[in-house]
Parts: structure tokens; sequence; C-alpha cells
């Protein structure tokens, strides 16, 4: 009801309101001859042009309120995060290897290290070889005894390593005409060869990081062969720095060498000097490396003293980045012939002044001379895939007083005097590729190739390796190989030495980390061509062992 009585109430009042407007009259006036037309519409356009100017206002104004929200909750303080290695793999501090085979009486190793320190390490090394056969019922067996003992030691600035090494080499001679000897014994034995060889050394290592301070790597050591029969006294330093921005090495070396200094010895004993000082340097022009240095050499002797000075100079260039290296130059070497060194290319020489059971004769000792070369040389190196690498190299030059060992039989013995050529010509070729074949298997080869403008004896023209070694899960390792070598001179000019050709094979097995076994054949065509004159090789012979660690 209250509803009905408003709205009648708000009708009455517009209707008051309209009667109150006043609506005046509009008085028109018709002038005389007007006609009243209509105009021709103009046709519009039917799609509708629409003009917008309204524009956004893109500026916004923002204001910072700062202010801090008052809350009683705690939140629980989150712990550091702990990363943990992966377990440092069980070390065994000692490894034992026992073994014999076929014409190996015996074959034995025995490893001891330190387990991790971070600034102190020591161990020993020892190994022995034992073979007892005959060759055209000769006693033809041999041994090879050596020890190892090391230890090393980090400070803050240096590393220090000192080593003491013992290696005990023995053969029977048994060339022609011992056939009618009958001593099998080893003391006091005058066809068995023995070369005994004990050397003490210490080097120093600086750890200097800084680039503009001095480094150095210097080395000292004594040796002593048989008893006072020969012993060398070395010290030498490699000193390197950075100057105004080139590297600039320095290599000085003092060697004294001393033959034939026992007490029971007839022969006169000798003592030669030599003083070796190369400075170097390395700098990068064209896009080329060069390594820049000069050699000088004077040596000391009772007779004669030589001084000797040659460039050396390697420039290397890598035309394909991490895949073709081409690097040639002139290099200079020197190599002194020792007793030692001999005795390592040929124990069957003749050992007279050597502090051992000797036949009387013609006690001739070895002449010990410095065989020095000058060298021109090319190279390269080519990746020719992934893990797979070719290098080469082509060298040629003149060697003074180039070694090589002829045969001299003086009725007591058939053995082997060193025999020197003043001047050779030397043209040397190497290759090498290795190839990673997958995970399993890989390739490895090597060839030298040697040519002579003189001749020279028992030492081939061509050698040749090849190798296939198989990984099968670190549990199998095999290596089968091929060697060959090629034929020698001897000092007769109507023999030579047979090519050699070895296929060998190896096969180790891993039982656990702690037990496993190999298993070595040499030889397997069963070849007994002659090594050196009158000397033949031993033909097949293999060993089997078992290692163990603890």
């Amino acid at each position: 009801m209250k509803k009905s009585n408003s709205l009648l109430l708000l009708f009455c009042v517009n209707i008051i309101t309209v009667f109150a407007q006043d609506l005046k009259t509009t008085e028109v006036n018709v002038v005389e001859g007007f006609k009243p037309t209509i105009p021709e519409a103009t046709r519009l356009n039917e799609n509708a042009v629409f003009a917008d100017t309204i524009k956004e206002d893109r500026v916004q104004t923002y204001e910072v309120i700062e202010s801090e929200l008052q809350s009683d909750y705690k939140t629980k303080p989150l712990k550091a995060a702990k990363v943990k290695d992966d377990k440092i793999p069980e070390l065994y501090a000692t490894k034992v290897s026992l073994g014999t085979g076929f014409r190996i009486g015996s074959k034995t190793s025995v490893v001891h290290n330190s387990l991790r320190s971070k600034d102190m390490s020591y161990g020993i090394i020892a190994n022995h070889q034992n073979s007892d056969y005959k060759i055209d019922s000769k006693i033809a067996g041999r041994s090879n005894n050596n020890l190892h003992l090391y230890a090393k030691k980090i400070s803050a600035k240096h590393i220090f390593i000192s080593n003491l090494d013992y290696d005990r080499k023995a053969v029977y001679t048994y060339g022609i005409g011992s056939e009618n000897k009958n001593h099998e014994g080893f003391e006091n034995n005058p066809y068995y060869n023995r070369f005994a060889y004990t050397k003490f050394s210490f080097s120093a290592i600086s750890k200097e990081h800084d680039e503009d301070k001095l480094k150095h790597h210097t080395t000292f050591f004594v040796s002593d062969l048989n008893e006072f029969s020969e012993n060398q006294i070395h010290l030498s330093t490699d000193i390197s720095r950075i100057v105004e921005g080139y590297p600039i090495n320095l290599e000085i070396e003092l060697n004294d060498y001393l033959n034939y200094n026992s007490k029971d010895l007839a022969f006169e004993s000798s003592d030669v000097k030599s003083f070796h000082f190369s400075p170097s340097t390395s700098i990068a022009k064209y896009g080329i490396d060069f390594d820049l240095g000069v050699e000088l050499h004077y040596q000391i002797q009772l007779y004669d003293n030589e001084f000797e000075i040659f460039p050396q100079i390697k420039a290397s260039k890598e035309l394909v980045k991490g895949i073709l290296l081409v690097y040639g130059g002139l290099r200079h070497s020197e190599h002194r012939n020792t007793l030692k060194s001999l005795s390592d290319e040929n124990p069957y020489i003749h050992s007279y002044g050597t502090n051992q059971s000797i036949l009387a004769g013609n006690n001739v000792p070895q002449s010990l001379e410095t065989t020095d070369s000058d060298e021109l040389f090319v190279g390269m190196r080519n990746v020719l895939g992934k893990d797979e690498v070719f290098e080469g190299s082509l060298a040629y030059g003149e060697i003074n007083n180039f070694a090589h060992f002829i045969g001299i039989s003086n009725g007591g013995y058939n053995r082997f005097q060193v025999n020197y050529l003043e001047s050779v010509w030397q043209l040397h070729a190497n290759a090498t590729y290795d190839k990673k074949i997958n995970n399993i298997i890989s390739l490895n080869a090597a060839a030298d190739y040697f040519s002579w403008d003189k001749e020279v004896y028992h030492k081939p023209n061509f050698t040749a390796n090849l190798s296939a070694p198989i990984n099968l899960r670190n549990k199998i390792k095999v290596a089968p190989s091929l060697c060959y070598i090629g034929e020698r001179n001897v000092n007769n000019e109507d023999q030579f030495l047979s090519a050699q050709f070895h296929a060998n094979f190896a096969l180790y097995y891993s039982y656990s980390k702690q037990l496993s076994a190999h298993l070595q054949l040499n030889n397997l065509t069963g070849t007994q061509n002659e090594i050196w004159k009158d000397y033949k090789e031993v033909g097949f012979n293999g060993v089997f062992g078992i290692n163990y660690s603890f």
C-alpha cells in the first residue's frame, strides 16, 4: 500500500512540471517565388571509416612503501648440505708375483708402496729372472736381477726425490769354441759374463708457479759398475724463467767418467770430464713456433780436449688446429759410450778389467768414446680420426764416432769388441700408427728404416713392431704382437745374420683385485737365428705366473 501511494505522488509531480513549461510560438514568413526542392543525396561508402584519436597513456607511477610485516611465526633453520666424494678405492701396499715356465727357470717380482699420503711416499721394487737352457749342447742361460728403492717428499716450495738402483745382468758366453768347456757354476766361472751396476740419485724440483720467478730441476747421482771398474759422477740443473714475455731455459750438466780404478786391475785408470751448457728460448712469428738454442760441449781427457758448439733449431706449425702438425729443424745430440751402455746393448762383449774371472789371454779393454750427431730433421703428426694418430719423421746427418760391434775370437773367448767409425752419414725414417678401434681392441704399429754410407755391423736396416691389445672389461687382457728385425752385416764380407721374425702372445686374467694370473709366450715360430755372430737365440719360451696383492 505504501508503495502505491508513493508512485501516485511521483506521477502528479511530473504532470505539474510538464504543464509548467513555456512553449513559445514560432513565426514562419513564406517568401514569394519560393520553390521547395529536395537535393539529390550523395551515396555514402558502404564501409564505415572510423577515426579514433584516443591514445593510451602508458606512463605509470610507482611508489615504494617500506613496511615490515609483523609475524610471530618462526622458521626452522636449514642444515648445510653435505657433499660426499665417491668412496676411495682400497689400496694394497704389497704385490708378489711368482712364475716359471719353459726355458725360463724362475721369474719373481715384489712391489711394496706406501699408502696414500699428502707429502710423503716411498717404495721398493725387486725383480728376478733366471733362464737355464742349452743351445747346441752349450750352456746358454742368463739371469737378470734388479732392485729399485725410492722416496718422495713434498714440501711447501720443493719436491725431493731420492732413488737407489741395483741392476745385475749375467750371461753365459756360449759362442763357437765353448762347447768343450764344462763350467756350469756361477762363481768364478770364466764363461759367465756379469755386470753389476749401482746408482744413487737425488733430485730437487721447485714448485714455483709464478712464471716471472726462477724455477729449477736439479739432479745429482753417482754410479758404480763392477766394484770401481767404472764410475760416474753427475750434476745437472734445468733452469727456466719468463723474461720480458719470452721463456728462457738453461741446461747445465757436469759429468766425470772414471774407469779401471780398482786396485786389483792391471789397466791404467782413466778420467774423462765433460761440461754441457745449453741456453734456449721460444718465440712465435708468422704463425710458426720457433724453439731456438745453442749447444756448447767441452770435454777434458788425458791426451786431448774437445770443444763443440752447435745450434739447436726447431720450427713447428699447426696447419689444422688439433689435426695436423708439421715440424723441422737442426739438432745436435751426444752420447758417452760406457761399459754400462755397451753391456746393456750386447752382454757378450769382452769384459777385461771388470773384476770378474777371465781366462788368460789378450787382455784388451773396451774403447770408450763419445758419439755425437748433427742432423736435419722434418716430421709430422696427423690426427686421422677419433683415437687414430699417425706420426712420421725423417732425419739425415753426420754421426762422429759411430759405435758398432765386431766379433773377436782370441782363442779363449768368442766375444765382441766395440769399434768406432770416425764419420758416418745416416738417413733415419720413423713412422708410428696408433688406433683405438673400439672399447675392446686397439692397434699399434711402429717401423724404423736406416741407411748408412758405410758398412756397419750387427745393426739392422729395418725393424717393425705390430701389436693389437684386447681388453675385455679389465677382466681379461690379451696382447698378441709381431716383431721383425732385418738382416745385419757382420765383420765378414761373405756373411750376414738372417732376419728375425717373432710372434708373441701375452694373456692377463684378473680374478679379483687381489688375485690375478699372467701367461707370456715368446717366439711362437720357434726360430733360432743368430742374434749376434755365432750366438743363436733361444727359440720358443714361455712363462706362467700368479700375482697376489695384500
